[in-house]
């Protein structure tokens, strides 16, 4: 898919060096579009993103969203047209332990970047969010409620001349920080897997797959949508006995050398994660592959059913897509060490 909403366009992608950001950027590169700008305060990670990705359309920006000065920097050098907003504290513990952090990037982050998106009269802005903003129990569930909300805000000020709109979806299978590597290196490191209940459900789909419906809903949005991309979910007692006795294995680890310590569900952490909450669920329109809620436009009649979209009830992934995806992402690994 190439959007043509892309053409000849300059696009900022804050958390540009992240997981999900790198793959928006990759698949940016595959459209027509004139400029990308790659905005993060991680130095370390544009030097190697420099390295790995070579295209002459490629701009590289050192800069924090928590910073106005330095977010404002980006849109005074470039004629900004479209946002995808990935910059993100998304790590639910260090959310707990450090709130006012997470406050600074995600809300007061989201607020800098808006605003100047509406100063500078962007076309598009595509906030980035996840399941955790959906009846949230955490601080950074919370916080990414919070900057969904002030995205969709957004649009009682543009006079109709901006669309903003926010796209959540689950995990991101073999993201940086997510579930996957995280397995992997403590099995290296220690023979053990750390689990909290095996029967937690958490959603999860292909980056390259997620942004692909990123796009779709860049496309099609108007203004004030909240997407909701469908994810199939697993469950996280098939990821252990996956990683026990298939992957370990192939790392050169007899399978009943691995320990699996069972530690329990952390703080306001969910058995299973929900992408729809009830308010929204009168407000849903079925697209096919992604929901799309319009909270104050028009709502279902009262009685309707409400769509429960939980990791729960979701299609579950089969252990064998699941060894693939391990597979994937050990074969990503050495290529990237090679």
């Amino acid at each position: 898919m190439k959007p043509d909403i892309f053409k000849n366009k300059n696009v900022l992608v804050t958390g540009g060096t992240g997981s999900i950001g790198r793959e928006i950027v990759r698949q940016l590169l595959e459209t027509d579009v004139n400029r990308v700008i790659v905005m993060s305060r991680d130095e370390i990670k544009h030097f190697v993103m420099r390295k790995e990705f070579s295209d002459e359309r490629l701009e590289f920006v050192v800069g924090d969203v928590r910073d106005f000065q330095s977010a404002s920097n980006v849109f005074k050098l470039y004629n900004v047209d479209i946002v995808f907003h990935a910059a993100a504290m998304k790590h639910v513990v260090i959310s707990e332990e450090f709130p006012f952090e997470a406050v600074k990037t995600n809300i007061i982050g989201t607020q800098n970047l808006v605003d100047l998106a509406l100063h500078h009269g962007v076309e598009k802005f595509v906030t980035i969010s996840t399941d955790k903003a959906a009846n949230p129990t955490t601080v950074m569930g919370a916080t990414k409620f919070i900057a969904e909300r002030i995205t969709l805000n957004a649009n009682r000020l543009t006079g109709g001349d901006s669309s903003f709109v926010v796209v959540r979806f689950g995990n991101v299978a073999n993201s940086r920080g997510s579930v996957i590597p995280v397995f992997i290196t403590t099995m290296l490191k220690k023979r053990k897997l750390f689990v909290s209940d095996p029967e937690v459900t958490r959603f999860i789909m292909r980056i390259s797959d997620a942004v692909k419906l990123v796009f779709k809903a860049t496309e099609i949005g108007a203004g004030g949508e909240l997407f909701i991309l469908k994810m199939p979910a697993f469950r996280l007692g098939d990821l252990v006995d996956v990683m026990v006795h298939d992957i370990a294995p192939l790392l050169g680890i007899d399978s009943e050398d691995i320990l699996v310590e069972l530690i329990g569900l952390s703080p306001g952490e969910k058995l299973h994660e929900d992408l729809i909450s009830e308010v929204e669920s009168y407000y849903v329109d079925d697209l096919g592959d992604m929901y799309r809620v319009t909270i104050g436009g028009v709502k279902k009649a009262v009685g309707s059913v409400w769509i429960r979209y939980t990791s729960k009830d979701a299609p579950r992934v089969s252990k064998e897509d699941l060894k693939n995806l391990v597979l994937e992402y050990l074969g990503k690994t050495n290529r990237r060490e090679k």
